[in-house]
């Protein structure tokens, strides 16, 4: 699955002629991004099988910041 998104993140980034210890140092990068969103979903998730007002609240948050990241790297401010 984050194979998958890594592919895509070097396509859109057009990092394929990129020079490998970018591509490495990117990778890395990526992947820590990944693990560090994985384990915050997990810590703070509630421990049931049904998702919460209060997962949603925290997913919701998690992508209005990414958003606003997003918005600030295309403005040329990040």
């Amino acid at each position: 699955m984050l194979s998958r998104e890594w592919d895509s993140f070097v396509e859109a980034c057009d990092l394929q002629h990129a020079p490998e210890i970018q591509r490495r140092e990117m990778k890395r990068a990526f992947m820590a991004g990944a693990r560090s969103y994985s384990g915050l979903v997990m810590r703070h998730a509630s421990g049931g099988d049904e998702v919460t007002e209060t997962d949603l609240a925290m997913m919701e948050a998690l992508e209005v910041e990414m958003a606003a990241f997003l918005k600030d790297v295309m403005a040329g401010r990040a």
